[in-house]
């Protein structure tokens, strides 16, 4: 469980497809490149990864800190991202299958929403990521971000 995400650590080319605006009913989407970064955490419980972009000219960062829960057997899952309008709890799941769910509470325009991220077709050189968002407790769910992450180093 501990290695679940070691098959990150390294260099990676990202194609990002988001939707321009989200839980309003639209159908458009930006599609940028990113470079992310990933490394195993010094005191060896989890990872930590840099993905930069830019984005209408100006460049972003996203920190991600991803911690594992010895104890409860889960992972934790916390980002700061300045772009995002997005306040977000930690995602918290585990991986099952070569699959990896992860949900949390936030808020989007101060309106409450759940976040579900997946990683999906996970190998050494190539890993699938998309997160969607609910604005009624998961019984609908509208897919808004999508990454196809491709090994650089």
């Amino acid at each position: 469980m501990l290695e679940d995400f070691d098959f990150l650590i390294g260099q990676w080319k990202v194609i990002n497809n988001r939707l321009k605006s989200w839980m309003s009913d639209c159908h458009e989407w930006y599609q940028f490149e990113s470079q992310h970064t990933e490394k195993k955490h010094s005191l060896g419980s989890g990872n930590f990864a840099v993905h930069q972009y830019v984005f209408n000219h100006a460049l972003y960062e996203r920190s991600i800190l991803r911690k594992f829960n010895d104890h409860h057997q889960f992972w934790e899952i916390n980002r700061m991202d300045q772009m995002s309008s997005l306040a977000l709890q930690s995602l918290k799941g585990t991986f099952w299958k070569n699959k990896g769910s992860f949900i949390s509470r936030g808020l989007l325009n101060e309106q409450e929403i759940l976040v579900w991220a997946e990683w999906t077709k996970v190998n050494s050189n190539f890993a699938y990521w998309e997160q969607s968002v609910s604005n009624d407790n998961g019984a609908t769910w509208e897919l808004n971000w999508i990454m196809d992450f491709k090994r650089i180093s």
